[in-house]
């Protein structure tokens, strides 16, 4: 039996949940919320995508 376990993003501001490596990334690496647009990144309020 085999089992896998992808990574998922969750995104804190709308709650959606999806692979990982169907999530864009900004330019410093930090990932893109595909749905709003909500980046990630060590201050956690960044929502401007940049």
């Amino acid at each position: 039996m085999s089992t896998e376990n992808a990574s998922t993003f969750d995104c804190p501001e709308c709650a959606v949940t999806a692979p990982s490596a169907s999530v864009p990334y900004d330019a410093l690496g930090y990932a893109v919320c595909p749905v709003c647009s909500h980046a990630t990144g060590p201050d956690g309020d960044r929502s401007d995508g940049a």
